[in-house]
C-alpha cells in the first residue's frame, strides 16, 4: 500500500528539514502499525460488504456470498477476497461452481457479452440460446446473467477514499501521534 505524501516545496531551514524527515518517519511507521492495518482492513471490508449488498438481489445465496468476504494477511500486507462456491455436478465446473467469481464476471450468454478476456468461463456448456433449469417445483430459463463487479467497484471505492481513512486514523486517538 502506499501512502502519499504531502510536497513541501521549500525547506529553507535546519529546522524546517528536521520537521520533514521526521514528517516521512510517521508515514513509515504507520505502514507497520498494527492498529493502521486493522482499521483500513476493517474499511476494506465494510466497502466491499456495502458494496456487494447494493449490488447483488435480498437472497440466501448473497447472504452466503456477503458473510465470505474475508481478509488473509501476507507477507507485505493483506487481502481482500471472497471464495464462496457451491457444489455441482453441472460439466466443466469440476464438482464446485464459483459464486463468488460468477457474481463479479457473470455467467452464460448475458456475462459473456461483457467478457474479460481469460478471466472466467462464461459459457461452459457452449449454449446457443440458453438453458432450462428445475429450481422449487418448476422449470425456468436463462440466458445467464451479468456480473455485478463488486471487487471492481470495491477498488474504485478504495481508491477514491484511502487518503480520508489515512487521515481519518491519523486523527483519532491510539493514531500516529503528533501530525
Amino acid at each position: 500500500m502506499s501512502i502519499g505524501l504531502k510536497p513541501i516545496i521549500k525547506i529553507d531551514s535546519l529546522e524546517k528539514l528536521k520537521n520533514h524527515i521526521e514528517y516521512i518517519q510517521k508515514c513509515a511507521d504507520i505502514r507497520t502499525d498494527k492498529g493502521f492495518q486493522r482499521f483500513i482492513q476493517d474499511k476494506f471490508l465494510e466497502t466491499v460488504n456495502y458494496i456487494s449488498a447494493m449490488q447483488l438481489p435480498a437472497n440466501d445465496l448473497s447472504q452466503q456470498y456477503i458473510s465470505n468476504n474475508k481478509i488473509r494477511e501476507v507477507e507485505d500486507g493483506f487481502l481482500l477476497y471472497n471464495d464462496t462456491v457451491v457444489e455441482t455436478e453441472t460439466e466443466g465446473y469440476n464438482g464446485v461452481f464459483s459464486i463468488a467469481l460468477a457474481f463479479e464476471y457473470g455467467t452464460g450468454l448475458v456475462g459473456q457479452e461483457n467478457a474479460i478476456e481469460g478471466a472466467w468461463a462464461y459459457n461452459v456448456n457452449q449454449h446457443e440460446k440458453g438453458w432450462t433449469f428445475y429450481k422449487d417445483g418448476s422449470f425456468h430459463f436463462t440466458r445467464g446473467f451479468k456480473g455485478f463487479e463488486i471487487y471492481r467497484l470495491t477498488r474504485i471505492e478504495i481508491e477514491n477514499k484511502l487518503l480520508k481513512w489515512v487521515d481519518e486514523y491519523k486523527k483519532r486517538d491510539g493514531g500516529v501521534s503528533q501530525w
